[in-house]
């Protein structure tokens, strides 16, 4: 047995703008668009969003609408190993809302984390554990 990837399936509440913020910003391409869902990716990394069909467990009454999915929940950030981190830094710093700035951390990886369109952390590092 053999696990070949990893594609998160994350909801969004406006598609469209989750797909311009990645390919824009982030450099993503939009793999596959089907009603509803996007498949975007760039080099390894692939992430999926999808607009909710059916009202989550949470919400507080189903016949209200504005209670429907106020906002992204994720309990941890995506991290999103690359070669190039500076580069990409230098790309997005004035373009997204950076939550930690790019620095080399003491487990040994150069990364920055920003939020997306939808609240979620995205974070990309660098192995820099053959340079120190």
């Amino acid at each position: 047995m053999t696990i070949q990837k990893l594609s998160p399936i994350l909801w969004t509440k406006n598609l469209e703008a989750t797909i311009e913020f990645y390919t824009t910003i982030l450099g993503f391409s939009s793999q596959s668009n089907f009603p509803n869902f996007a498949s975007l990716s760039k080099g390894n990394a692939e992430i999926m969003f999808v607009l909710p069909q059916e009202e989550p467990a949470a919400c507080k009454d189903p016949n209200d609408k504005a209670m429907f999915f106020l906002q992204a929940h994720l309990t941890g950030s995506i991290f999103i190993y690359m070669q190039g981190v500076d580069e990409l830094w230098e790309n997005v710093r004035e373009k997204a809302f950076i939550k930690s700035s790019i620095e080399d951390r003491e487990y040994l990886m150069r990364d920055f984390s920003i939020l997306d369109n939808n609240g979620y952390e995205i974070v990309f590092g660098e192995d820099i554990s053959n340079y120190k």
